[in-house]
């Protein structure tokens, strides 16, 4: 039954945030897309334009509107083929696609076409995943699942508006990574011993972190725009405390690791505890930091190659112009400079959380005994 509450007030609170976000945004005025689907290319005009603007020919679409006042409606839409091929939209027939609705009151309604409408993939590529992990789960898969989407839930509907709102993005980081890992420690285990020191040694370990990003940040005197898309939307982040931005994706992003390898120790020493009951306070501590040092290998690369991956096309370039720019130069780009940060702040919070959480174990495992 109290499982059913907390899990309950937490669902709750997730909706209450996503109604005043609604709430807030019914103000806005949006630009209109739409969907739409491909049926066949009618018409390709050539010899029309000049190459100059980069525009070879223009290809012209039938196009069923799926959504809207002119649902089932078909209607042309003409879409531009750039000399420049990293510009081009490529287009199959029977394809679903977005359009961008732009009404007048001479012409009506005209429609263009931006992208390729991927949510179909999107769920199917989650629905594998959720498949599968309740396949190979059970049980526990599902309250996996249950916890990855209050996590998001989290994320998206208070830390993101809190950010937006002036708030300290790490603060407010430390806040949901604490909820987020009470969340997803307490559905996998409840709020059992092995549990808390688990979150305990989760949010330690996460907390340095953040505090090693944050130092390092200020030391490095980072802006927090770590990107050409952040400097052109920089209009958009006033009052946003860019600067700690960084840090609170350390936080965020090393979370979920840390808190396997405090969830890993804590599981471990829990059976070894359960299985010699008159095990002593030092051999539980030796035991938890053998363990830890096994997890360490696999974990520490696991976060650097994730953030090497999540950045891996800026490095690229980087490594195209290695003979126009030296070491001195690369080393202080702030896109690369705040992902070293990143990664080797979220490592060595996983290397904190092991002495951690192998001390909490050894002094809560023998309490009784002592």
């Amino acid at each position: 039954m109290k499982k059913f509450i907390v899990l309950l007030l937490s669902i709750l609170s997730l909706v209450i945030f996503s109604e005043e976000i609604d709430n807030y945004n019914e103000g806005t005025v949006k630009e209109e897309y739409i969907k739409g689907k491909i049926l066949y290319l009618e018409n390709t005009i050539k010899n029309s334009f000049n190459e100059q603007d980069g525009i070879k020919e223009i290809e012209e679409y039938r196009v069923k509107i799926l959504e809207g006042e002119d649902k089932n409606k078909e209607v042309l839409v003409q879409s531009p083929i750039y000399i420049e091929k990293a510009y081009n939209i490529f287009i199959r027939e029977a394809q679903n696609v977005v359009l961008y609705k732009e009404s007048s009151d001479e012409t009506g309604n005209t429609y263009y076409i931006v992208d390729i409408d991927k949510r179909n993939s999107i769920l199917l590529i989650i629905g594998i995943f959720i498949l599968l992990t309740i396949f190979i789960a059970k049980f526990k898969g599902v309250k996996a699942i249950l916890s990855l989407v209050i996590v998001v839930g989290i994320i998206y509907n208070i830390f993101l508006p809190m950010i937006a709102d002036g708030y300290s993005p790490i603060l407010i980081s430390t806040l949901c990574a604490l909820l987020s890992s009470i969340v997803t420690i307490f559905l996998t285990t409840g709020f059992t011993q092995k549990g808390v020191v688990a979150i305990l040694g989760a949010v330690v370990g996460v907390i340095i972190a953040g505090s090693m990003s944050m130092y390092f940040s200020y030391e490095m005197a980072m802006t927090g725009f770590v990107s050409v898309e952040a400097l052109n939307y920089s209009t958009l982040l006033q009052g946003v405390r860019v600067r700690e931005i960084i840090s609170a994706g350390v936080i965020l992003g090393s979370m979920g690791a840390v808190m396997d390898v405090s969830m890993s120790i804590s599981s471990a020493l829990t059976e070894l505890k359960t299985v010699a009951s008159d095990i002593t306070k030092k051999e539980i501590f030796d035991s938890g930091m053998r363990i830890g040092a096994d997890i360490i290998g696999t974990m520490v690369n696991t976060l650097i190659l994730a953030y090497i991956g999540s950045g891996i096309l800026s490095t690229l370039f980087i490594y195209l112009q290695k003979e126009q720019f030296p070491l001195i130069r690369i080393l202080n780009f702030e896109s690369i400079s705040a992902d070293i940060v990143r990664a080797f702040a979220g490592s060595i919070g996983i290397l904190v959380a092991v002495p951690i959480t192998s001390y909490l174990c050894c002094i809560m495992f023998t309490k009784k005994n002592s």
